[in-house]
């Protein structure tokens, strides 16, 4: 016997069960055996904890649901919270992906959900998967039909891989009949073991609008060269790659530039604006769920595994000697005062990774230049998926101002 549920994603409510970033769960399970050993235990678990944060290599989801079986066009899922959530989404695994449809179907050994547009290598029983709540993946032309350029960004580390996606034919950014790259450009920055599929979701609005996006990888992405130690800096120096990508856009011919950055990509949009010469071409911010404080962010994940406080202040201690940053420079809440640029930020008030908090407190700091858009029980980078008709109109009147 099936039971059938459909319909958009719904919004989780404040008293709802949210799942707990996979790599947070790896820090309870190291804490757990570490702290055995009294202080070396203390340091071993502050070492796995910056570790954590820190190496690219243990970013992201891992692939933890075994596919159960696939007939035709549908495949049975082990039934976990976010494969029980209705609504589109995207079903990964290594070297392919499919889209699970909206009715989520109830079965005695799962869940069953048709996967369709799929792509790469075909899905069998066994495979191990992940489900991610973007609803596109491939690239401009594999989701949307756009024509677009993949480009490499060049870096002192090395060319970046780029989407380059021209403004429609016929708007201000495309001349009559062709599309253009002259006019506003948007450049685009995923967050921290996020990819540049995740960012898909604004091409199409942002080309119909007449504005060319360059959706940008930087340094430890994969495909993109390493950083000088493999680590990822919180921001710290990804906003060089930002800065690379800004001067890249105007020697192809951008007049302006609005920033765009989920989660992490937020504080690298925020560094950029901060510390490079080239920030005055950025005209406009738009950030999803942004890290504007790692130390809320840092604190919340504490209270979720109840880590004692002297494993976090040590692992926060570890991250600086590895990596060199400031933490201070990275807090963004204390210096609403220097930010001179319109801002829309876009957060879930059900954001388990970063607290929608520190965003509402940014936006009280500059409501002269800072529009907030919370949207109820979403969680983290999950506004679009949630409320695509609020999202949309917020975008399209915020951008809407900046395009000639």
């Amino acid at each position: 016997m099936e039971t059938v549920t459909r319909g958009p994603t719904p919004r989780r409510g404040p008293g709802g069960p949210r799942p707990v970033d996979s790599a947070l769960r790896r820090t309870a399970t190291g804490l757990s055996v570490a702290l055995g050993t009294g202080t070396l235990g203390l340091l071993g678990a502050a070492w796995h904890c910056a570790s954590e944060l820190l190496d690219p290599d243990r970013a992201g989801d891992p692939y933890t649901l075994r596919l159960i079986a696939v007939d035709g066009q549908t495949v049975t899922l082990p039934a976990t919270p976010e494969t029980q959530e209705p609504g589109i989404c995207c079903l990964q695994w290594t070297g392919g992906y499919g889209l699970l449809g909206p009715e989520v179907r109830t079965t005695p050994s799962g869940v069953r959900r048709d996967l369709t547009d799929r792509a790469g290598t075909p899905p069998a029983a066994g495979l191990r998967t992940r489900t991610k709540r973007h609803t596109f993946e491939g690239d401009p032309w594999r989701a949307f039909g756009l024509a677009f350029e993949e480009i490499g960004v060049p870096t002192p580390l090395g060319p970046m891989p780029a989407w380059l996606t021209p403004a429609a034919p016929g708007t201000t950014g495309g001349s009559a009949g062709t599309a253009g790259t002259a006019g506003t450009w948007a450049v685009v920055v995923h967050g921290r073991g996020g990819t540049r599929a995740g960012m898909l979701r604004l091409v199409p609005a942002l080309h119909d609008l007449g504005i060319t996006s360059l959706v940008i990888s930087y340094r430890n992405d994969p495909g993109a060269p390493r950083g000088p130690d493999g680590l990822f800096h919180l921001g710290d120096t990804e906003w060089l790659d930002l800065e690379a990508a800004v001067h890249e856009a105007r020697s192809r011919g951008a007049a302006q530039i609005i920033a765009f950055g989920d989660s992490m990509g937020g504080a690298i949009v925020m560094q950029f604006l901060e510390r490079s010469p080239l920030s005055g071409a950025v005209k406009a911010v738009v950030l999803d769920s942004p890290v504007l404080d790692w130390a809320p962010v840092l604190a919340h994940a504490g209270r979720q595994l109840k880590l004692l406080p002297i494993v976090l202040s040590l692992a926060k201690r570890i991250v600086v000697l590895r990596t060199g940053l400031r933490w201070e420079r990275l807090n963004q809440l204390s210096r609403a005062a220097e930010l001179t640029v319109p801002v829309l930020i876009v957060h879930g008030d059900a954001d388990e990774t970063v607290p929608a908090a520190t965003s509402g407190a940014y936006a009280a700091a500059r409501p002269d230049l800072v529009t907030y858009l919370p949207v109820p029980g979403a969680g983290h980078v999950e506004g679009w998926t949630s409320d695509r008709d609020g999202y949309g109109e917020a975008l399209r009147t915020f951008v809407g101002r900046f395009v000639p």
